[in-house]
């Protein structure tokens, strides 16, 4: 049974704690910023050495159109206990973070440990997610860590999303208001990690920063920053290629899409979006097909960028500099994730996604021919097969071929690990069978263990560990370069070996790179985020 403790930190003061069954001791809730209202900066949170943090219970979320974890035990397509009534949601009070740490011999945690530091991002779209679900607890993947002889401490933090996070306008930032709030929360943490953490038993200068989906998309974009924010990083299944930055111009067009959904006049539309009730502001947005995108912005974002530019060299990336090493990965069908946003056009798919990928293409003759064909895509598919087929293009141009493109790019002056998964869902649902989006997450925090059987438990055993050895700053496996692309294959059946990053060796379609030696990924990108820009959702 938990019990609680208190931790005596140099900055922050007394902070009570739990130590949970699995021999972790875990401080819960810790607000890193404070917010003067939901679209304003985050301030680093200040302390009082007299007062006592409390840190036993999960913080408040931010404003999201998903309170609970519910929607994404949906996609996992397996549940996991948690008490539903310990979940809130605050327009202010939300960036919190989650620490466990290694309980030392006394019970405690030994302050003076220098232990290194896995960090993650959330994902969920920028508009869903929280550190606080209960598949993303770090109890089991810290207790892994002290068995394997290579302890660490684990934070998980949560980040403004929808429109609190990513809503700008030239309007807004004319009255103080920046852009890329989200990302800016992020970095805040990391920032309050860098200060706090030594208190904690922790290393501050040997931070490895995680994200999974849009939180591997984040990963990517804090590799822009001039200052040095982490030591190593991992982008699972999400690069900056498949959340690209919008223009200024573009979102102020999205800012006045905004407004005519919630019926607002720009001349007072600041001060309505402040007063607003936040689910009502986050739910409307959604409907109304509102983007949640990073914008250019000359700071979190400083350039805009496309496939291109990353594969050539030609966008600037300062953490190539201060960033020692990555690992970058995806999941076999992460492509699935993409059926949220195309389920409602499921009638007829194939022939929509047949005529939209031939015209976006019409000045390359065959080339849409060639395109389909290779998927099988034909306008007489039936739609659960039309369906299907759409979300494996998606699978190789939004998530396969931009991690060997940003793979390709950092190799060339970082320690570069790459991972494929390919152990499938095992659980009742949809995408049984299938190694889809989410599930590498699933599988590394160890909280689905018990409902694996022994193969699936061993892969997911063998990648906390990589991934802990890879913290520690260890070769968890060859790694890659630019002259020599391999990757760790993890599944099917429990089955796991190191091989060369190519199609037929790693289970993935070799027909994009085949069409890029024609025309580019982003003439391909362009005609797929043609279709991807149907209609929104009612």
């Amino acid at each position: 049974m938990a019990k609680q403790i208190t931790i005596s930190h140099p900055i922050i003061g007394n902070v009570t704690a739990s130590t949970a069954k699995e021999g972790v001791v875990q401080l819960l809730g810790l607000q890193y910023a404070t917010l003067k209202d939901r679209f304003s900066q985050p301030v680093m949170r200040e302390y009082s050495l007299n007062e006592t943090i409390d840190g036993t219970k999960l913080g408040p979320q931010v404003l999201s159109i998903a309170p609970n974890a519910d929607p994404e035990f949906g996609l996992i397509q397996h549940t996991l206990e948690y008490d539903r009534s310990t979940f809130s949601q605050s327009d202010t009070e939300g960036l919190c973070l989650n620490i466990t740490i290694p309980v030392s011999s006394d019970g405690g945690i030994d302050e003076n440990a220098g232990l290194p530091v896995f960090a993650f991002i959330h994902g969920g779209g920028f508009m869903v997610g929280s550190g606080n679900y209960p598949q993303y607890d770090m109890t089991k993947f810290v207790r892994l860590s002290k068995e394997s002889g290579m302890p660490c401490i684990a934070v998980s933090m949560n980040y403004r999303l929808g429109a609190p996070g990513f809503l700008t306008s030239s309007a807004m930032q004319a009255v103080g208001y920046k852009a890329n709030n989200g990302l800016r929360d992020q970095r805040t943490a990391l920032l309050w990690l860098h200060k706090h953490l030594a208190g904690f038993g922790g290393d501050a200068f040997n931070i490895t920063l995680a994200g999974e989906s849009a939180g591997g998309v984040s990963v990517c974009y804090h590799l822009f920053s001039k200052q040095p924010l982490f030591k190593r990083m991992i982008s699972m299944s999400g690069t900056m290629l498949l959340m690209a930055p919008i223009s200024v111009k573009e979102a102020d067009e999205n800012f006045q899409h905004t407004l005519r959904a919630l019926g607002l006049q720009e001349n007072s539309a600041t001060k309505h979006l402040l007063q607003m009730d936040g689910q009502e502001l986050v739910g409307k947005m959604v409907k109304a097909g509102t983007r949640n995108a990073p914008t250019i912005d000359d700071d979190i974002c400083p350039a805009q960028f496309n496939f291109e530019s990353i594969a050539n060299e030609r966008t600037n990336i300062p953490g190539q500099k201060w960033c020692e090493a990555a690992m970058i990965g995806d999941c076999q069908f992460d492509g699935n994730i993409q059926s949220l946003r195309l389920m409602h056009r499921k009638k007829g798919i194939a022939s929509a996604f047949c005529s939209t990928i031939k015209m976006s293409l019409e000045s390359h003759p065959g080339l849409a021919d060639r395109l389909l064909s290779a998927y099988g895509l034909t306008p007489e598919l039936n739609d659960v097969d039309g369906l299907f087929k759409v979300l494996q293009v998606a699978n190789d141009m939004n998530f396969y071929v931009p991690s060997i493109i940003v793979s390709q790019n950092l190799s060339r002056q970082m320690k570069m690990y790459t991972y494929r998964f390919n152990e499938p869902n095992p659980w009742d649902g949809p995408w049984k069978g299938h190694a889809t989006h989410v599930l590498d997450i699933a599988f590394l925090y160890q909280n689905f263990n018990e409902y694996l059987d022994e193969k699936q438990k061993s892969v997911a055993e063998q990648f906390g560990k990589d991934v802990i050895a890879f913290v520690n700053g260890q070769d968890p496996w060859d790694a890659s370069s630019d002259m020599n692309a391999v990757a760790k294959v993890l599944g099917p059946e429990g089955k796991m070996e190191v091989v060369q990053d190519e199609p037929d060796r790693v289970g993935r379609r070799s027909v994009l790179l085949e069409l890029d030696e024609d025309v580019g990924f982003d003439v391909l990108n362009d005609a797929f985020n043609e279709f991807m820009r149907g209609p929104p959702p009612v």
